[in-house]
């Protein structure tokens, strides 16, 4: 065996702040309202008393790679003892992209989850009940692995290098994007690593064990990880290649055309998912409208084409041992465009944008920057309270200003179209204040560019 290279580790407890204990570390950076120290009583770790961080619904904590000379630039691993108070729906633990994006790592309803790519398939997180949450990524291969309490829940090739620091280069603790309201807990951060590599397996598992004996000491030393049977050397990639090639797999071969001329198309993402999970097994560019992967016999997965301007389509296989190559066909719908994508909210005889119209327009900027094969129409409401003329007014500025926000966020204004349409296309009856409420808005509408 190859002589381990000497690795970095960056230990934050608590006891100094948020200083670290480890040589050239950097201090980590408050994020939101400022947090409290305490002693806490952990019961998961037989009752012991240790210092933790508190923080408040979005708020938490960051890491500035650049401040320590960038641990995080190749492979990595972020090893965290936290609890979150909350858990009910979307709940955010990392955040790769300082704030722009929903992507990243979440707790959603108890089950670990990097959105919008891979969830977990039970729930092993409670509330208000610390745990130890690993993430590991490996920039050879992208092969993401997330643990709790030392076992391996999630496992899947990150599309876009989405869990990759953006070019402001800060690690997130807790503290979600501007995107999506409460998707945040309160909670508390016991413990904080953060190495320069892949963690094997084992070596998770054993600074799991290890954390319940103290919690303050350093991370198993690769000579107890060796001792185990699986030296800290050896890369978790390695380890994955050793354990799939004792398995022999199937072929599964496939096409994806269009239904309504039978032609192929050409750009589209395939992805392979386990059938009783969300996690991304395997994914893939289908050449020439054709697609190949090699998978395990004897086990259910669902197979997805996503192509612009297409409905996604699943089909599911089951690949038999000894059984030869499976061939699969998908047929594409070309997307439908009778229905808006969203809808603002406006409050009574207003044109500013509500918060929630903001968020809204966020997020629709977003898919307006993928989808530049789209044009979109924002069509202004109004319920029929007033004069009619000023409600038609009204309605045509609601539709301006949405326009004019997408604008400033980088969308190109020919891209645009606004149309004011008053009281005279509602929604609901406008019998009374709940009602009248849904229809002031504006709808927006998207449409194919002819090319």
């Amino acid at each position: 065996m190859g002589k381990a290279r000497a690795q970095k580790v960056y230990t934050y407890d608590f006891s100094d702040g948020l200083k670290s204990y480890s040589d050239s570390a950097p201090e980590l950076h408050i994020l939101g309202t400022e947090g409290k120290y305490l002693e806490e009583v952990l019961p998961e770790l037989g009752k012991q008393k240790r210092t933790v961080y508190q923080f408040e619904a979005n708020s938490g904590l960051q890491f500035n790679n650049q401040e320590g000379y960038n641990l995080m630039s190749g492979s990595y691993t972020v090893e965290i003892y936290f609890r979150l108070d909350e858990l009910e729906s979307w709940k955010r633990v990392l955040d790769f992209k300082n704030r722009k994006s929903d992507n990243g790592c979440y707790i959603y309803e108890g089950r670990l989850n990097f959105f919008n790519f891979a969830t977990g398939e039970k729930a092993p997180v409670k509330p208000k009940e610390y745990i130890h949450y690993v993430f590991s990524r490996d920039v050879e291969t992208h092969l993401i692995k997330m643990y709790v309490d030392g076992e391996s829940k999630v496992e899947f090739i990150d599309p876009g290098d989405e869990a990759v620091l953006d070019q402001e280069q800060v690690l997130n603790f807790f503290q979600d994007d501007l995107i999506a309201k409460n998707e945040a807990s309160p909670g508390a951060v016991a413990l904080i690593r953060l190495y320069d590599r892949v963690m094997t397996p084992i070596f998770v598992q054993q600074s799991f064990q290890r954390l319940a004996r103290n919690i303050q000491r350093s991370p198993p030393t690769i000579a107890e990880a060796a001792a185990s049977g699986s030296p800290e050397g050896e890369d978790l990639a390695e380890i994955v290649v050793k354990t799939k090639a004792r398995i022999p797999s199937v072929e599964v071969t496939g096409k994806v055309y269009n239904g309504r001329n039978l032609d192929r198309v050409m750009d589209v993402d395939v992805l392979v998912r386990r059938s009783n999970g969300d996690s991304i097994v395997a994914r893939a560019k289908a050449i020439d409208g054709a697609y190949r992967f090699q998978l395990r016999p004897l086990e259910t997965y669902r197979i997805t084409a996503l192509s612009q301007g297409f409905e996604a389509k699943s089909i599911m296989v089951t690949p038999q041992a000894n059984g030869g190559e499976v061939k699969t066909l998908m047929s594409l719908r070309e997307e439908k465009y009778d229905k808006p994508i969203s809808t603002l909210p406006f409050s009574q005889s207003d044109s500013s944008l509500t918060s929630e119209a903001r968020s809204a327009l966020d997020t629709l900027t977003n898919f307006m920057m993928e989808r530049t094969d789209l044009k979109f129409r924002l069509f202004g409401h109004t319920d029929n309270v007033g004069d009619f003329d000023k409600n038609i007014s009204l309605s045509q500025q609601r539709a301006t200003i949405a326009r004019d926000y997408l604008v400033s966020k980088g969308i190109e204004v020919n891209r645009v179209e606004t149309q004011g349409y008053g009281p005279t296309r509602p929604l609901a009856s406008n019998n009374s204040e709940t009602t009248r409420r849904q229809n002031r808005r504006v709808e927006v509408w998207a449409e194919p560019i002819k090319r």
